[in-house]
């Protein structure tokens, strides 16, 4: 019996632990003009193309900082704001959080998944939390599950937010994959 759960166990997690398709020419050619109008990123209260590549280490801090806020403004605002307010809450949250993810991806392609002991406790909330509000998407999920999990066992990460991402991902279909 316990065999047959870690076979199923693999299966589960194998899409996260494959190679992914990369397309870094459709990645790098990607600017503000090429996206289609109206995007929903022009809601965010953060730039989702703030240049990364270059930025120190405090720098890169002082970044969480602000996605941290972005991320909690209006989740704070729509458990204790006015419910006709509610759509424009939604409408916030919702491209924060993808301005959120495109920064953090930036990030973890230039410094990999940050560390606490390089970028501090809460940077590393952030950047958790960032792919925890794309729970509903397993793709967000896995594409950085390989990195999270290296941090996690290097002590660079929490072991059970980890767990967290890792049962989200056990519980979503593995058709909900999209590269």
């Amino acid at each position: 019996m316990r065999g047959i759960v870690v076979i199923s166990m693999m299966f589960l997690l194998a899409p996260c632990n494959s190679p992914r398709p990369t397309n870094v020419q459709a990645v790098a050619a990607e600017s503000p003009a090429g996206l289609k109008a109206p995007s929903h990123l022009m809601y965010a209260d953060i730039d989702p193309f703030v240049r990364t590549d270059d930025l120190t280490t405090k720098e890169v801090i002082q970044l969480f900082v602000k996605m941290r806020h972005a991320d909690q403004q209006y989740r704070d605002s729509l458990n204790n704001g006015r419910k006709e307010n509610e759509t424009f809450f939604l409408r916030k949250m919702r491209a924060n959080d993808d301005a959120n993810l495109k920064i953090l991806d930036n990030i973890i392609q230039k410094h990999g998944w940050p560390q606490k002991s390089v970028f501090g406790e809460e940077a590393a909330y952030t950047a958790w939390l960032v792919i925890w509000h794309h729970r509903g998407k397993r793709s967000v999920l896995c594409r950085h599950f390989d990195l999270m999990e290296k941090s996690v066992n290097a002590g660079e990460m929490s072991a059970t937010l980890f767990q967290r991402i890792k049962d989200q991902v056990e519980m979503l279909s593995p058709d909900q994959i999209d590269y």
